[in-house]
């Protein structure tokens, strides 16, 4: 529970303002410059006296962009590759429970159902696959990213035709309700298309955001989320947005008269767009008059309180935590470690030093050539030969006295071929670096053996599959987690899910207390295996499953064949093969049936018939012909039995 210790507005800007303070001198020109160099943007070369210089090269080699949005795919195509993107087992409540409904097990029909609704959230209200490729950007951007996960319902007016009466002029003398027109047999009344306009609700579940690290402030001594003592994050709402907030919050007070009025713009965002020369984004409307002007709001959260600051100085919350797992509602994933840090190392960090080197090399090498098209030369003194002969042009030339009146200034050797090796250098270390190696980013060199392509891609996959695992547990598990205590918390009726790739009649319906109980989350995504050894695994799998499915001796175990080929499926990383492969019972009912035709083909050719005939009446098809020879036992085997014999003929009627 929040203490019920009462403090200002003005005590926790002090400390937002610290840890905003703290952020933005540690690491905001750090970000900036990680900014730039994405979006290949470079600094004005000035002399030393300040003024531009605009007779040399300055441009920037798009190389960190290439890795940043090379690595990016493969990362968010890992995370996603098998839906649901989360497997959930249930976990019984205590021994007692286990004991009591281990046959039932109700804790498997809660996580399923769970599984069910959480897949469908993550797909069409939200889009947790665009939202993963945003804040995976920018956790290789900046080294970290951070996502907010919280329970939004909105409500929207819409305007429809519904067949409606038509309303006479008369009123009913009782209620003094007007009434309608009848038709001529005076029973029923006339209807008509007309306009209705009703409040419906547009969104009603889990809520994810990855945060702007500009707008997100934290504990200054935190290394994680759970450890810091308060954290939060800045948004910029109009007055509609926050009275809507207030209707459905009931812990939010808001007197707009004593709301500061003053103009708000996202700071963090206009930083950004400055650095790089394009021009912010401000609020012209300084009178705030409007209910579209914006207002800077502050969301402070820790464990057990819940706080809301409007324009840094009025307190519209002060509560405890809404939510039942009593957590910030925050989750934060880093691309590489920092021990001991909140912040992490990203892939424009790695390179940053490298694309500096790279692009001095490349603006090197074009300034030689631009010089050496521009050559200089030696004059004597006093000779007669006017400055503008000197430029070179297309047909020129130069009037002499002497012929060593003028002599060319060679250019000094610059070793070209030497800067091109230079540039390789750069590239492969910047490959080292990352580990996105030629055959991760679609090419490798045309003089390498494939051992040493699938070297390269071995190293790569295993620096990879370090990355999507803390992704994985720190991010999608974490998200997933609150999603589902949210879920326990706000859906307080049936939901009807709308499966559009199933059948109606397979629509599920999922109750309150279906989505009950504790679940052990697993990620579903696809091993990060390199790519040359996934496609042999896959090879060999479909070469085992021809060998296997053709063996007499194999053939008379359908469980087993069921079991071969779901490894099967799993080589081409399809998780989900229970709707693909037959269940236990209808493999059982295969092999009663198989048992029944060997036996069958042991009988006398008139018995065989009769039996046949009784099946046939009796819901069942046997092949009169008999089963594959590879499969059916020779005759005299051991379902050639007496007693069996003796039983096919009372099923008979014999």
């Amino acid at each position: 529970m929040a203490s019920k210790k009462k403090r200002s507005a003005s005590w926790y800007m002090t400390r937002i303002e610290a840890a905003e303070n703290y952020r933005d001198r540690t690491y905001r020109d750090k970000w900036t410059r990680y900014y730039k160099i994405y979006r290949n943007i470079v600094d004005q070369l000035r002399d030393q006296e300040g003024k531009a210089i605009t007779d040399r090269s300055n441009i920037s080699i798009p190389m960190a962009f290439t890795m940043l949005e090379t690595i990016l795919p493969r990362l968010v195509e890992t995370l996603f590759a098998a839906r649901p993107y989360i497997r959930m087992r249930g976990i019984p409540t205590s021994v007692q429970d286990f004991r009591q409904n281990k046959h039932i097990k109700p804790w498997e029909i809660a996580a399923k159902k769970m599984e069910t609704l959480i897949d469908y959230q993550m797909n069409v209200p939200m889009d947790i696959r665009d939202l993963f490729t945003d804040g995976l950007k920018v956790c290789g951007l900046y080294g970290t990213t951070v996502a907010y996960t919280g329970w939004k319902y909105t409500e929207r007016t819409r305007i429809r035709r519904e067949q409606q009466p038509i309303m006479s002029d008369e009123s009913d003398p009782m209620t003094g309700e007007l009434l309608p027109l009848m038709d001529d047999d005076g029973v029923n009344p006339i209807m008509d298309w007309q306009q209705i306009e009703e409040t419906v609700p547009d969104y009603d579940d889990p809520e994810v955001k990855f945060l702007d690290l500009g707008l997100f402030f934290v504990d200054s001594n935190a290394s994680d989320i759970d450890d810091a003592r308060f954290c939060g994050h800045v948004c910029y709402l109009s007055r509609s947005e926050i009275n809507s907030m207030v209707e459905n919050d009931e812990d939010i007070k808001v007197d707009w008269r004593k709301v500061p009025k003053q103009s708000a713009s996202n700071e963090a965002r206009n930083y950004r767009m400055t650095a790089i020369g394009m021009p912010s984004s401000d609020d012209t409307n300084q009178e705030q008059s409007s209910d579209d002007d914006l207002y800077e709001v502050h969301f402070y959260w820790e464990d057990d309180r819940s706080v809301m600051i409007i324009n840094r100085s009025y307190l519209a919350k002060d509560a405890s935590n809404p939510f039942w797992h009593r957590k910030k509602p925050y989750d934060r994933a880093v691309y590489c470690t920092d021990p001991g840090n909140f912040y992490g190392i990203g892939i424009i960090e790695m390179l940053y030093d490298l694309q500096m080197e790279l692009n001095a090399e490349r603006n090197q090498r074009i300034d030689y050539r631009s010089y050496s098209m521009r050559r200089m030369f030696k004059v004597r003194r006093g000779a007669n030969i006017k400055r503008q002969q000197l430029r070179w042009r297309q047909g020129g030339f130069i009037e002499l006295d002497k012929m060593d009146d003028i002599d060319l200034l060679s250019a000094p050797d610059s070793n070209l071929s030497g800067s091109f090796n230079d540039e390789q250098v750069i590239m492969k270390n910047a490959q080292d670096a990352t580990g996105a190696q030629d055959v991760v980013m679609g090419s490798s060199g045309s003089s390498e053996t494939a051992t040493t392509t699938m070297s390269k891609d071995n190293n790569a996959s295993t620096r990879f599959k370090m990355i999507i695992s803390n992704i994985e547990k720190k991010l999608l598990v974490a998200i997933t987690r609150k999603m589902v205590q949210l879920n326990q918390q706000y859906v307080d009726d049936i939901r009807l899910l709308p499966l559009f790739d199933k059948d109606e009649e397979e629509w599920p319906e999922i109750s309150p207390e279906e989505i009950q109980g504790e679940f052990f989350l697993t990620p579903a995504g696809s091993s990060v295996e390199p790519v040359a050894n996934k496609e042999a695994y896959k090879q060999r799998m479909v070469e085992l499953y021809g060998i296997a499915s053709k063996d007499p001796f194999y053939q008379q175990f359908p469980d087993k064949r069921r079991n071969l080929l779901e490894k099967v499926f799993e080589s081409f990383d399809i998780q989900d093969t229970e709707d693909l492969l037959p269940s236990e019972a209808e493999i059982t009912g295969v092999m009663e049936q198989q048992a029944i035709q060997r036996f069958i083909q042991t009988l006398p050719p008139e018995l065989a018939q009769i039996l046949s005939v009784f099946l046939a009446r009796s819901g069942q098809a046997p092949i009169l012909d008999g089963v594959p020879p590879e499969v059916a036992p020779q005759v005299g085997g051991g379902a050639n039995s007496a007693a069996m014999q003796e039983q096919g003929m009372q099923m008979a009627g014999v």
